[in-house]
Formats: C-alpha cells, structure tokens, sequence
C-alpha cells in the first residue's frame, strides 16, 4: 500500500520510520451514484474494478470443455499429486469462501504447502496451453489467489523462472478490439506488480550470496524486472494507461527496480505523464504517487536533478509546480506536496523548486481542511524561504535560470549585469549557454528576460557580443524580433541593437 487521500501512515525503511501520504477515506455511496459512474468512463479503458468483476465472472464456472482439456493434455509433466491437487481445488474450492479458499491454500500435502505446488502448477500449465480460456482462467485464479493469500507470491517468486509466462503474455501486442487478448495482458500486468511488489530483500541478497548468486539475480530477477518496467513505460503512454500505471506504482515499491526504471527514460515518462492539459486527473495523480515512491531514494534524486538539467527534457519539477498551480483536484496536489517534502534532501532541487515559482504558488492555494496537505505544504514553504534567504544575488539568479522558466525580478536590472558580468564566465559561460537555450522556449515571460539579460551581457561584458554570436545566440534574437507578442519583440529589438552598437547607451538616450 502507499499514500492514499487523507490520513497519515508510516512505512518502515531502512530502520527509520518516514511519514507517507494517504488517499479518500471512503464513504458508503448510493448503488445508483456508482452505476451513474460507472456508465460515465471511457468505454476503451479497463479500470481496476472492470478486472476484478472480469475474474469473478471467469472463476464462477470452470471452462466448458475443461475435462476435454484435461483428456488432451494440457496437463503434461505434472505430476499425479499436482493433478488430484488442481482438480480438488478447482471442483471445491471455486465454491467456497474467501476464508476457506484461505484454508486450502496453507493447508499441506505431501509435505509441501498446497499454495505452493498450486502456484507452480498453474504457471506451468500457463506456459504450456494455447487455449485463451483456460489461459485467462488460471490467470484470474494466480491473481485471486495473491490478493487472498500472500504467501503465494512468495512461492511464485522462489520459482526459477518465476516471470516468463507473464511477460510472454505483455510482449503480445494485441489488436484494441482484442478484448480477450486485453484483458489478459492486464491480468499479467497487475500480478507482475504484485510479485515485484512483495519480492523481499532479504531474498534477494539470499539468492545473490548463493553459488553463482550475480548471474542468478541477473537472469532471474534483474533482466524480466527491466523488461516488465519497459513495457509499463510504453503502456503507461497508452490511452489504455491505468492498470499499468497502478502496477508501476506497485512495482516501485522494490528499490531495485527505482534505477532500471530511471533507465529506460522513466523519469521523463513520469513529466510527461504528470503535465497538466495533456493528461487526466487521475493519470496525473497516478504519476504523482510513482514520483512520490522514488523520491524515497537519494539516488533517483540525483536522478531526477540530472534529467531536469539536460537540454529539451520535459521537466519533471516544472511539471509538478504547473500541477499544483492548475489542477483544482486535491489529491494531485497532496501527492505532489508529499513528493516536494523529500526532495527538500537536496540543494539542486529545493533551487529548482524556488527557480520556478512553487513559493509563489504555495502563497495562492486555497486553505484545506486536509491536516496532512497543509503540514506538507507549510514545511516545504518554510523550508524553500529559508534556502532562499541564504543566497547570494548570483546564486539566485543561477537558481532562477537554470530551472528553465524567467519572471521579472530585481536580478534582471542594469545594476546587476554591472556587478557580475565577470561572474558568468565560469563553467564554460554555461549561464549564457542555458539563456540562448531558452529562447528556444514558448513561455513568453522567459523570452522577453532571456533577451533582456542577453542584451546587457552584450552591453557589460568585454567578449559578450562575440560570445553571444558564437553560441548562436543572435540568430535567435533575431527570429524573435518578429514574435507576436509585443514585448517579447521589443526586448528582442533591444537585444539586437545591444549587440549590434557599441555605445548602446548614446543611442538609447537619443
């Protein structure tokens, strides 16, 4: 479980005991209300509930030609006792409750737990058959089976090849208007992430202190997680998104799996995912929680700073800050308040949060009633001011560029270019590089700073029009001198001129 709507809730890491969100405290609601939204989602998206109601509707009746399938063989390399053990459970246990279902399931035969031989008698049968019914039908009871009993997963997990029959099932790219191939593939999707989910570390420093024990993690757990993670990547920019986005939520509660998601472009996904206007609410908030899970890991913080900082990516932070300026859902600010609070652990990003405005956001949200939002939202505002008030003019204007978005403020004046020309000359001019870079930019409040500042590098610097022109900075300007906004236009004109007249300031004054 992670953070769900209201509440608090602790979770236990690493020995030390850290406050995590929570989500809506559920009320009984009316059976029309549900129905009413139910009839109100999209027709070509599976939602949760939509695969619960489809398991139940396939576990109620054993396929129609299952002693057929049994007479033709599907039941091969199994052994008499996992025959007798399938076939009791499946006639029986279909028919009784949760809590006896339970019951069959730690009971043991044979020395062994019935759990156990079940779970690597329905992957091997999953593996063998080419019938889809009987394929799904174990599915719904591998999946059934996990939620009930966790012990299940454990038993899957300790197979040798614990995830080969489901990634076959994700690697087959189904038309849309295969709905039975669908549905399949988010049965594999969800019991994966739940595998990974509950996969313990000590079993894995286990296996990796065995003989052999490197090549074992590589191949039995490392290479299919990496696989699974890229093909959640790709589902997850699906319009059929939901599903897989819960199950990469479930799937990084495994620390292992943070840096091989971070590999296949995972933290650009997320921005992209978490951009207001491009995506639903619930998607945002969904991508939210996934950004809340891997800001736990002060490795994938550098992570997310390193890709914030390349030229052209999305901008997970400037993403998350637009968010919570203009989503009205509380839950997708809450989540990304609880994701801000734990990257308030570095410098970098506590600069890119305060570069791109989240203090003056924080200062238009509406008061909450929500105890754990407004903590949230107070600690990350206090802390932001307090970095704030600690840096130089210099080091505030760094702060400001480098998180990729301008605004009009007392760094961008005359006074200051006068006083620290000289200063921009370090790390390769990288101040100037990242100010050509931004012309490139649609924010207009960034344009028209981004030439201003430009202009008055020209102006106080010895080289500045020789370095600006050599960056491809003039082109730029130039281009822009024609921009539809008008003082966007006029700083660009400005700009030009800046570099153009030696004495600007003659020319100005006439």
């Amino acid at each position: 479980r992670g953070p769900s709507e209201r509440g608090l809730r602790s979770k236990r890491k690493c020995g030390e005991e850290v406050k995590m969100s929570v989500a809506d405290v559920k009320q009984p609601l009316d059976n029309s209300i549900i129905q009413q939204a139910k009839e109100n989602l999209q027709k070509d998206v599976v939602y949760d509930f939509q695969l619960d109601e489809e398991r139940e509707e396939i576990l109620k009746n054993l396929p129609s030609d299952w002693e057929q399938q049994i007479e033709m063989g599907f039941t091969v390399g199994l052994s008499e006792g996992q025959i007798s053990l399938l076939i009791d459970y499946e006639d029986r246990g279909n028919m009784k409750s949760k809590e006896d279902r339970v019951t069959m399931l730690t009971e043991v035969r044979d020395g062994k737990v019935n759990a156990q031989n079940l779970m690597a008698t329905y992957i091997s049968i999953i593996e063998k058959v080419n019938n889809v019914k009987i394929k799904k039908f174990f599915l719904a009871s591998i999946d059934r089976a996990i939620s009930e009993e966790v012990s299940c997963a454990k038993y899957i997990n300790s197979l040798d090849e614990p995830y080969t029959a489901f990634l076959r099932i994700l690697r087959f790219r189904a038309s849309t208007d295969n709905d039975e191939a669908v549905m399949m593939q988010m049965f594999a999707c969800r019991i994966l992430s739940k595998l990974y989910s509950m996969l313990e570390k000590w079993y894995i420093i286990s296996l990796a202190e065995t003989k052999d024990g490197t090549r074992k993690v590589k191949t039995r757990i490392e290479d299919p997680l990496r696989e699974f993670l890229l093909i959640l990547a790709v589902m997850a920019k699906s319009k059929n998104s939901f599903i897989p986005l819960k199950a990469l939520k479930d799937t990084l509660k495994l620390e292992l799996s943070h840096e091989l998601f971070s590999r296949e472009n995972g933290i650009r996904i997320l921005a992209d995912l978490i951009e207001p206007g491009k995506n639903k609410e619930q998607v945002m908030y969904l991508a939210g929680f996934c950004i809340w899970m891997i800001s736990f890991n002060k490795k994938m913080l550098r992570m997310i700073n390193q890709s914030d900082s390349e030229e052209k990516a999305p901008g997970l932070i400037r993403n998350m800050v637009a968010a919570v300026r203009q989503v009205q859902r509380e839950k997708v600010i809450r989540i990304c308040f609880a994701a801000f609070r734990n990257m308030l652990q570095t410098d970098e990003l506590k600069g890119r949060m305060v570069g791109l405005g989240l203090l003056d956001v924080i200062k238009t949200l509406n008061q909450t009633e929500d105890k754990e939002l407004k903590a949230n939202i107070s600690k990350v505002g206090l802390e932001l001011k307090k970095f704030l008030s600690h840096l130089s003019t210099f080091e505030k204007y760094t702060t400001e560029v480098m998180s990729g978005q301008l605004k009009r403020s007392a760094v961008h004046n005359e006074d200051f270019w006068r006083k620290n020309n000289a200063m921009f000359e370090h790390s390769s001019y990288k101040h100037i590089r990242k100010l050509v870079e931004l012309l490139d930019k649609k924010h207009l409040e960034t344009l028209e700073m981004a030439c201003y500042d430009l202009g008055e590098f020209a102006r106080f610097h010895p080289d500045g029009r020789t370095i600006i022109s050599r960056l491809g900075g003039k082109s730029k300007v130039m281009r822009l001198m024609t921009h539809r906004n008008e003082a966007v236009a006029k700083q660009a004109l400005l700009c030009i001129q800046k570099l153009m007249v030696e004495n600007w300031e003659f020319l100005a004054k006439a």
